[in-house]
């Protein structure tokens, strides 16, 4: 009876072996195929943002190749609408000189026409000039060139436009250049589309940071719609702050106005 008792014991005991082996088999497997799944899911998450993260930078690139696209087929078509028509209107003139030569009175308004084509002539080859290169931002620096583009702006548009800066001198012509094209595209923007009536613009320098800061009172719009619809506008605002390795956040909504949060780096 009691070699019965220690077999069946035994058996229980091989049994409880047996079954916590298989537990602790299972267990195992349970964490190996968790682990999988995890790594597997992880992998997965990765590969998306970085399919996104590539999208983003096609877009950015997409978006240089637009911005620069436009901004030649801007300068081309004022080439050759405005100088372009100004020299064939001078080009016909001269033609007539020779018919007026005994008519002084003729010649002397044909004179007067002709210098007056002329000055329009080289007023547009100024601005032309100014826009691929702003006006004394290189002899005098950003501030000069701002104040210039802000009091652009009030001649041409009901707009009040408040500028603040501090510590702005002495910064290299590349980042000046960049944010001087920053703000003249937010200035344009505000123009054509935001019915706004004053902008403040603030630029300062904090630490080894250049901040830029805009907002208008204009009718503002939904941000999610018009940077799905690739508003060009936005994109080179972004394209131009993340060539600097700077960054551009955008607060706006329907009936709300725009501000423009911008930080570039000084040391690039």
């Amino acid at each position: 009876m009691a070699q019965s008792s220690s077999v069946g014991a035994s058996v229980d005991m091989y049994v409880m072996i047996i079954g916590g082996t298989i537990m602790l088999f299972l267990l195992a497997s349970g964490i190996i195929i968790f682990m999988v799944l995890y790594q597997r899911r992880m992998l997965e998450h990765r590969m998306s943002i970085q399919a996104a993260e590539t999208k983003h930078q096609q877009e950015l690139f997409y978006g240089t190749l637009e911005a620069i696209e436009g901004e030649r087929k801007r300068l081309a078509r004022d080439l050759h609408d405005e100088v372009g028509a100004s020299l064939s209107v001078m080009r016909l003139l001269v033609n007539e000189v020779a018919t007026f030569a005994e008519k002084p009175s003729e010649l002397e308004k044909s004179s007067s026409k002709y210098k007056t084509i002329i000055d329009n002539t080289i007023d547009n080859v100024r601005r032309i000039s100014n826009d691929l290169l702003p006006q004394g931002l290189e002899e005098f620096g950003l501030e000069y060139a701002v104040e210039g583009l802000c009091e652009k702006i009030m001649d041409v548009s009901d707009i009040e436009v408040r500028l603040s800066r501090k510590d702005v001198k002495n910064i290299n012509n590349t980042i000046s250049l960049a944010v001087y094209r920053l703000l003249q595209e937010l200035l344009n923007n505000a123009v054509k589309h935001s019915e706004a009536s004053l902008i403040e613009i603030n630029i300062r320098k904090h630490n080894s940071d250049l901040l830029l800061s805009y907002s208008d009172n204009g009718k503002g719009f939904n941000f999610n719609e018009a940077y799905q619809k690739r508003s060009l506008g936005l994109k080179n605002i972004e394209t131009r702050t993340k060539v600097l390795n700077g960054t551009a956040k955008f607060e706006t909504r329907p009936n709300a106005g725009l501000k423009v949060e911008i930080q570039i780096p000084l040391s690039q």
